[in-house]
């Protein structure tokens, strides 16, 4: 209903359109929700402002706002993460690193659009994240460190979210 009554309202009137999902529950499940009608207003290039309303903190609020707008390539900075599912060939435990660089990178504040892949297998994880910035792929002990696809150097696994900070930093 929200998707079909903003398509109908931007047919009608040339006024400015504020978008959001009422009511759209809790993070995860309101998440999903904001995500699918927002994103796909704004994909139809409906809407000037957006508001995400979740059950809980309103920085989450403000997080998925931002994961929208850069996943559909309308914020042009901050740092972007992506990661793999896990899978046999994963050697890590790539929920606690993802976790762990998560918080890490948040932390880091930038007006430049930098992407970072976390993979969870050598085998696979560089080609497969070739269109990040830099990223890491797991292995037994140590991690690939990467740039734009191509292997630069291994890392230790205890020195790993150190190095990738450096390296982002570097990037900025």
């Amino acid at each position: 209903k929200t998707i079909q009554s903003y398509i109908e309202i931007s047919k009608r009137a040339n006024y400015p359109l504020h978008i959001g999902v009422t009511e759209a529950g809790t993070i995860k499940a309101g998440t999903i929700k904001s995500s699918v009608g927002i994103g796909t207003l704004l994909y139809n290039a409906i809407g000037d402002t957006i508001r995400v309303s979740l059950t809980g903190n309103p920085i989450e609020e403000v997080q998925v706002a931002k994961e929208i707008l850069s996943s559909l390539g309308l914020r042009q900075k901050g740092i972007e993460i992506i990661s793999c599912p896990t899978c046999g060939r994963c050697n890590v435990n790539i929920v606690k690193i993802i976790e762990t660089i998560e918080a890490e990178l948040s932390k880091i504040k930038t007006n430049k659009k930098i992407k970072v892949a976390v993979m969870g297998c050598a085998v696979n994880g560089p080609g497969e994240a070739r269109e990040a910035d830099l990223g890491i792929a797991g292995g037994i002990g140590e991690y690939l460190l990467f740039v734009k696809g191509q292997t630069v150097r291994k890392v230790d696994q205890e020195s790993v979210i150190e190095e990738l900070t450096k390296e982002v930093n570097k990037l900025l």
